[in-house]
């Protein structure tokens, strides 16, 4: 891999100690010639990146979505520093960091290309996600109805909580909470999971990653609310239909060439060990 010129330390004013990471970060790398800059915007505009090999996303996973859209304006590379609690997309604690950077700034290191969702509302406006996009009742007046095409074919009418639609970097958060499958992240497809549904056989679809979804507002009442990587977005009804893609731009994420994404899961979720008796 290529070495790393430039860097942007992305911190998350909030998390305690955040800044003085990028400091210390900052200060490491610069003696190895390498130019950098501190921002603590969030998210970071879009233009934020270009020029930029590197950002150091210092906060959590939060944090790293907070630069999705100013990585896919630049295609830099992405690196996330975990100063939270689960960790999923920020990998690195604050040691490894330290400890890591100097060899990952010579080229040392390996990137995963994650697809990014890309939803687009009745108004012709396009919004990213990196994790997830969800459509949900938020008036407390009970379920809803959300009619489901894909490739112009229907594929069902929902009448439930809501619908979540994943990536499969977002397939281990709101996906796999309401039962929904885990997906290695290196397939490109997306995957849609009911939020309660009303009939048991509304179960989990894994659609393949040129197919165009299509999701209409089968209710009068008051708009689903759209949230998409946790934000909130098109909460009007004149925003359905919407559209759902996987986005041609990639999300770069580095990673130390040991890398190992299952070892996360089974590390984060507790996944696969011994039985508690």
């Amino acid at each position: 891999m290529k070495s790393i010129q430039s860097i942007t330390f992305a911190v998350n004013s909030s998390k305690p100690g955040a800044a003085a990471v990028a400091q210390s970060l900052a200060a490491q790398v610069e003696r190895q010639g390498v130019a950098t800059h501190i921002t603590d915007d969030y998210p970071l505009p879009p233009a934020a990146l270009i020029g930029q090999d590197l950002c150091c996303a210092i906060g959590g996973d939060g944090t790293l979505l907070g630069v999705l859209e100013a990585a896919l304006e630049s295609g830099s590379a992405v690196l996330g520093i975990n100063l939270g609690k689960l960790g999923f997309l920020a990998t690195f604690t604050q040691a490894e960091a330290a400890r890591d950077l100097p060899q990952l700034i010579q080229g040392n290191y390996s990137i995963a290309e994650r697809s990014v969702l890309s939803c687009t509302n009745n108004n012709g406006e396009c919004i990213f996600g990196l994790n997830d996009i969800v459509i949900k009742e938020t008036q407390g007046s009970g379920l809803i109805r959300l009619c489901v095409s894909a490739n112009e074919n229907p594929v069902s009418e929902y009448h439930c909580d809501g619908l979540v639609f994943s990536t499969p970097t977002g397939s281990t958060a709101y996906n796999l909470s309401a039962g929904g499958p885990i997906i290695s992240p290196e397939v490109s497809a997306i995957a849609m999971t009911p939020i309660c549904p009303h009939t048991f056989g509304n179960r989990s679809v894994i659609f393949d990653h040129s197919t165009h979804i299509k999701i209409q507002n089968g209710e009068s009442g008051p708009c689903p609310r759209i949230t998409i990587d946790g934000r909130v977005h098109f909460n009007s009804n004149s925003n359905f239909p919407i559209q759902i893609t996987v986005a041609k731009k990639k999300f770069r994420l580095m990673q130390n060439p040991d890398h190992s994404h299952f070892a996360i899961v089974r590390d984060k979720l507790n996944w696969g060990g011994p039985a508690i008796r």
